[in-house]
């Protein structure tokens, strides 16, 4: 009975242990998506994978984060400054061809794989990501997209006082010229749909919990492992997930192959700290792009580089990646 009693013992003092270095671990500020300092910030959120007609994409979920930094003390536009992010997820790769296709039932892509434009050898030409898209397209395919997995609709766009039925909507009745309308897109993060990232939701998912350069590495001679730019591209998009190395919450092409449409009016002042789930100036003339592309040099793939383009402008380096709700 002694002996019983002493391993009851025992195990009580292991269990109270265990439960202090739980304590302690979730008290640090990496652990709860603080202030990135040098080391990852693991993401608490699930991640989770949705299928829509056959095709899957997976989405990464990041922690909630209070007063993080963002921001480079060698960008004017993008000094150093704070933000506090509610949960979030956000897709693991930018958005394909195939899923582009499957929601909106066109190929807009300059790299279709037609002569001249082909995938790389032993790449697979439909996973290469989709681009020469504007913010108009991207914004009618988040909720196309929504609502062919049942989920709410984030984006509101009211024409002669009724609000389009995206529904219905067809490609070619998105505007490819400069539309007020569409400029003037109503947001609502509440829903649990599809949308384009914040800029400060893109750029603390690009850092991956870190304070590297680029996303995934803060040594130049390794950026080959994480990015398609200027240098390695072959001046051609490539099959997402293709690079060895994600950043560090297991994202690809942060930096890199394609520059990313972001929901923000771009403003050439660096965003104000302390700010909750921002979403940017009311208005503006462009919005943000995010991320350098397979055109652009190792300095527009940086986490920090910010730029803008008119949302009804083209061009085959940009595209985009969706987030949503945890």
């Amino acid at each position: 009975m002694e002996g019983k009693n002493k391993k009851i013992k025992v195990f009580k003092w292991a269990a109270v242990l265990m439960l202090a270095a739980m304590v302690l671990f979730t008290g640090c500020p990496n652990a709860a998506g603080g202030n990135s300092g040098g080391s990852i910030t693991p993401p608490t959120s699930d991640d989770k994978t949705y299928t829509v007609g056959g095709i899957s994409f997976t989405m990464k979920g990041i922690a909630a984060v209070t007063n993080g930094t963002l921001g480079h003390a060698g960008y004017s536009n993008n000094a150093e400054h704070t933000v506090s992010l509610t949960a979030y997820r956000i897709g693991e790769t930018e958005v394909t061809q195939e899923l582009w296709k499957n929601v909106m039932g066109n190929e807009p892509s300059y790299f279709n794989g037609n002569s001249g434009k082909e995938a790389a050898e032993g790449e697979v030409q439909w996973k290469r990501p989709v681009e020469n898209v504007n913010w108009y397209q991207c914004i009618a395919f988040c909720n196309k997209l929504s609502l062919k997995l049942g989920l709410e609709q984030c984006y509101t766009v009211t024409v002669g006082g009724k609000p389009i039925d995206f529904s219905t909507l067809t490609y070619n009745a998105i505007p490819a010229i400069d539309n007020a309308d569409w400029n003037n897109t109503a947001f609502d993060g509440s829903k649990n749909g599809f949308r384009l990232p914040t800029e400060a939701e893109w750029e603390w998912a690009a850092k991956g919990g870190t304070d590297d350069k680029w996303a995934g590495t803060d040594t130049k001679s390794k950026l080959k492992n994480y990015a398609w730019y200027n240098a390695n591209s072959g001046s051609k998009t490539h099959e997402v997930k293709k690079k060895k190395q994600p950043n560090g919450y297991d994202l690809y092409n942060m930096s890199g192959n394609v520059q990313e449409w972001c929901w923000d009016w771009y403003s050439a002042s660096t965003p104000a700290s302390g700010q909750t789930d921002p979403i940017g100036v009311e208005d503006g003339t462009f919005r943000i792009i995010r991320g350098g592309s397979w055109y652009d040099n190792e300095d527009k793939a940086a986490c920090a580089y910010r730029n803008g383009n008119k949302p009804f402008d083209t061009s085959t380096s940009r595209g985009f990646r969706v987030v949503c709700r945890p």
